[in-house]
């Protein structure tokens, strides 16, 4: 892209012209009086060639001039868009950061109740093997004092299986294996 200086200084771009140190040689070296001497249809060829060089470069100025404009347009265009991505990335990650925080407090209150629950449910284990206990000296007392064997053996068996499905609860809560 070819950048044009709007503000350029004329008379710097009056010595840095070609055309123009050609022509003023010229008049120095021929002086007033030499220019009488020049034929007339090389000055009209020489004059129409600049027209023509003048021309070509105002189009390539307007040419340039437009890029630049287009250009001006597209990246006032990708600026838009990108501050629109912005405000939607931003929006995006507030609500994510709001699911996180929400996900994030379900769980910790999931695993609070879970929590509890399992020092609740091993407390009712402890307590029903403390009766279990209670019950198997009960009987062992029932066993001694009475000469009924049939009836309290059936009874120890199911006090047996009753304490064994109790440790092996209580040992798989503590995530012991079986």
């Amino acid at each position: 892209m070819r950048a044009i200086d709007i503000f350029a200084n004329i008379a710097g771009q009056t010595l840095e012209d070609g055309h123009i140190q050609k022509y003023g040689a010229i008049l120095l070296r021929s002086g007033v009086k030499g220019l009488a001497k020049v034929h007339p249809a090389v000055v009209w060829v020489d004059a129409g060639v600049a027209v023509i060089e003048a021309a070509g470069a105002y189009f390539h100025y307007c040419a340039a001039t437009e890029i630049t404009e287009q250009l001006r347009q597209y990246n006032q265009m990708l600026e838009t868009t990108l501050a629109h991505e912005l405000r939607i990335g931003a929006l995006d990650l507030k609500a994510l950061c709001k699911e996180r925080k929400g996900r994030q407090a379900r769980i910790e209150r999931a695993l609070a109740a879970n929590r509890g629950q399992l020092q609740l449910t091993q407390k009712k284990i402890r307590k029903q093997l403390d009766v279990l206990r209670h019950m198997h000296g009960l009987l062992q007392e029932q066993r001694l004092q009475s000469g009924n064997f049939q009836a309290l053996i059936g009874l120890q068996v199911c006090l047996d299986s009753c304490v064994d499905a109790t440790l092996s609860l209580l040992l798989n809560l503590d995530g012991e294996p079986r």
